[in-house]
């Protein structure tokens, strides 16, 4: 065959981003191979003595292959399955492309099978054609060979070794007379990611269970059935939709949350199932393309449907469709089975909360609806050592799993022992939850809290107030809510707590005050720091505290620029002191590069308001950074990161320009040379025609088919190509940052969605930056 690796390569990785649905790529060969049963066995773990040469198995007794059959096999992109088997199955496979499944896994593919007498076997080594072209003159050879039964027996030895039903079904005194192994091995790092529990549910979940279709996981059958929990209300439907035909299901919603337990460790349970053929074609996306409805009721709900006739609409990846008017009305009919349910939990819910009162948030006797969310929450918390938006983790403390039980036991029947007002300055939460002692602190700073309780008014309200936030952050991460998305939300909502105060500050402004705010407070300047980078486009994760480790870790997620995956990553210390400027002393080089090491970081830095000597190329900081501990540490002070932020806002920076700084940039004066040149090359170049862009893009609005793309809009504008696609999206996410994401916001992809028209938009932006950053040229 000719092969070209990196087409291979960028299609299968393309197709299959998960371990788990690469392995059922194999197991769904054996369904359309008309097997009665299939047999997954994973690699043995490094403690066994024979876990070196293991392999991991897939091993059917469907008809096996010929001659003929292996040539087809290695034909991507050219399936020759009929419309039914002779088991009266549908296939599931339709476009060729199974076995690129495996490349995702592992360099080494093996096939064994057993047809008409005769043992075939071919092996692929994916390593033999890195490096090839598509105009490479000779092909790449896949051997056939014949093997005698005991050659066989000695290839398969592990098997014996591992599963005795699976060696029956292959050499037993009642074997199948065809049979097809396929063995993975050297195996590639997204097999790492690939975990027993997740993918029994994506098998069990995602593949036809019945009687003449068995699936065994290391020797354990998987069973289609499903935890019962008590049901609301369950109904069958059916529907006759136009350009896909006759479908049909039952959709439920239940009294608890399906989403509990280990779902978000192994699989879920809620939402829309979708089968073609019986096989469940969106596994991992919950919602079909349908937009988030009420995360209670959704919680609770459960649908599943039989749509043949999505078969003609389906992607390569068969983990999608392509839109069309017959998927969207699908999806309409879908969403109204949703609602049926919902009204029915509306109903059920309503009965159950007539007795919750808010002002019984504080008493001893709390209500489970309340506690359970509250208390999972806080146990999280505490276990992983990792903040949430209001509940503190006390890093210099350990907790054992009796300590944290002692914890439960306390929350349930005293959430909050204590509630006191404090002041933890205007830019901090409006409430902070301590759970070593269940202190519930209400920030008497915070605009909102101040508004309700000036002159000591209120405070009563404040106290109903603090404590409900608590459990709305307890419910929403109770819902499998992720953390991150927990975070925005509440985020956003402090936001609007604020405006409903009478704060209406940009995002840009909060950046630049907090920065401002932070410079003797060091757990504040840790933050700072972060939501200055994230301003700038990076992932921020925070850290800090009394845990050993970086103040503060950051990600510039590029993915790949050619063949090469551009992402970097940063780890920073930032540094207070009484004095204007650092010592060297405090400056512990060889403690932050081990981090950095320990990290997997691509560089690191320090921020302080300053260093000593940092003017002075022999001072003693500048002569160790750049060498041996310093060789990828960057030293930046307060005053570069408040103009680079006034750089980016006005001009836009990429994450890639960025990445020069830290790559080129050690010292204070060689980083206050890279800004010298990056403001002086912004205003020497030519400027991003923001309003242009902005126009363009709300014409393209008028397509209600299509988001509106900058990378799209660039490419039908030549004038617009001397700028790199990226630039225009750093620009434009500049301006989401100055007029906040009310008014626009600008995706990773580059969709830019518009709440707005041009016009606004541009207003708002020049009212807020001409505010922040008054800039006499005109240029903006």
């Amino acid at each position: 065959m000719r092969i070209n690796l990196d087409i291979i390569g960028l299609f299968s990785e393309g197709l299959y981003k998960s371990p788990h649905k690469a392995v059922e790529e194999l197991v769904t060969n054996a369904y359309d191979a008309d097997a009665k049963s299939v047999h997954v066995l994973l690699p043995e773990s490094s403690e066994h003595a024979a876990a070196v040469a293991s392999h991991l198995w897939v091993i059917d007794d469907g008809h096996g292959m010929d001659a003929d059959e292996f040539h087809q096999l290695w034909r991507v992109a050219d399936s020759k399955k009929g419309a039914v088997t002779s088991r009266n199955r549908k296939p599931i496979g339709q476009f060729g492309i199974g076995k690129l499944a495996a490349y995702v896994l592992a360099w080494r593919l093996r096939h064994i099978s057993l047809r008409d007498g005769k043992y075939l076997i071919t092996t692929m080594d994916f390593r033999r054609v890195v490096g090839r072209q598509s105009d490479d003159s000779d092909p790449v050879v896949v051997t056939l060979r014949e093997l005698e039964e005991g050659e066989a027996k000695e290839t398969l030895a592990e098997i014996e070794r591992r599963d005795a039903a699976a060696w029956s079904l292959l050499f037993g005194p009642s074997s199948e007379p065809n049979w097809t192994v396929a063995a993975l091995g050297h195996f590639k790092d997204l097999y790492s990611k690939l975990h027993a529990g997740r993918l029994r549910w994506v098998l069990r979940t995602g593949l036809p269970l019945h009687s003449n279709f068995k699936i065994y996981v290391d020797g354990m059958r998987l069973e289609s059935s499903k935890e019962q929990i008590p049901v609301i209300r369950s109904f069958n439907f059916s529907r006759e939709i136009a350009g896909i035909g006759e479908i049909s299901g039952t959709a439920s919603v239940h009294t608890k949350q399906l989403t509990h337990g280990k779902s978000e460790e192994v699989g879920r349970s809620n939402g829309y199932f979708v089968r073609v053929r019986r096989r469940v074609i969106n596994l991992y996306d919950g919602l079909f393309g349908t937009e988030q409805p009420n995360y209670a009721a959704w919680s609770r709900f459960s649908l599943l449907v039989d749509a043949d006739g999505l078969q003609q609409y389906l992607l390569s990846s068969r983990e999608g469709v392509r839109e069309t008017d017959a998927v969207r009305s699908f999806r309409d009919y879908l969403v109204e089975q949703f609602n049926r349910c919902r009204q029915a939990f509306d109903e059920w819910n309503r009965g159950q909360n007539d007795d919750l009162d808010l002002a019984a948030l504080l008493d001893t006797n709390l209500n489970s609806h309340i506690a359970e969310p509250l208390i999972s929450h806080v146990r999280e918390v505490l276990r992983t050592k990792r903040e949430s938006f209001y509940v503190d983790a006390p890093t210099d403390v350990s907790f054992t799993d009796d300590d944290v039980q002692k914890y439960d036991d306390a929350i349930r029947k005293r959430p909050v022992a204590r509630i006191v007002f404090c002041e933890e300055g205007r830019h901090a939460a409006a409430i902070r939850y301590e759970p070593v002692d269940r202190r519930l602190c209400v920030n008497n700073d915070h605009p909102f809290i101040d508004k309700i309780t000036r002159g000591h008014k209120g405070r009563f309200a404040a106290e109903l107030f603090a404590t409900s936030e608590l459990v709305l952050e307890g419910q929403l991460r109770d819902r499998q809510i992720e953390v991150a998305v927990v975070a925005s939300l509440l985020a956003d909502r402090d936001r609007g707590l604020r405006i409903v105060a009478g704060e209406t500050p940009t995002t840009a402004a909060e950046v630049l005050r907090r920065l401002d705010a932070a410079e003797s407070h060091t757990l504040a300047l840790e933050r700072a720091v972060g939501e200055v980078f994230r301003a700038l486009g990076f992932e921020y994760e925070r850290r800090g505290g009394s845990a050993p480790g970086p103040d503060g870790s950051l990600w510039a997620r590029l993915g790949r620029i050619g063949a090469v995956v551009a992402d970097y990553r940063l780890v920073y210390d930032a540094k207070t002191t009484g004095e204007p400027r650092v010592p060297a002393a405090r400056i512990d080089l060889a403690s932050l590069e081990e981090v950095r090491e320990r990290e997997n970081a691509t560089y690191a830095f320090f921020v302080a308001r300053g260093y000593a000597a940092q003017e002075s190329q022999e001072g003693a900081i500048n002569r160790r950074v750049g060498t041996g501990a310093g060789e990828k540490i960057t030293l930046l002070t307060l005053s570069h990161l408040r103009r680079l932020i006034e750089v980016h806002f006005q001009y836009g920076v990429t994450l890639v320009e960025l990445e020069g700084l830290f790559k080129k940039c050690r010292t204070p004066v060689q980083v206050d040379a890279w800004m010298e040149q990056l403001q002086s090359d912004r205003k020497a170049g030519p400027e991003v025609p923001v309003a242009e862009i902005l126009a363009a893009l709300e014409r393209e609005r008028e397509d209600e088919l299509a988001v509106p793309n900058i990378v799209a809009a660039r490419a039908m504008r030549p004038d617009w190509r001397q700028f790199e696609p990226e630039r225009l999206r750093m620009r434009l996410k500049a301006v989401e940052q100055v007029v906040g994401r009310q008014w626009m916001e600008v995706e990773d992809n580059g969709n830019v969605i518009m709440r707005h028209t041009a016009r606004e938009i541009l207003a708002q932006f020049e009212r807020s930056a001409g505010v922040l950053m008054p800039d006499t040229s005109g240029k903006r």
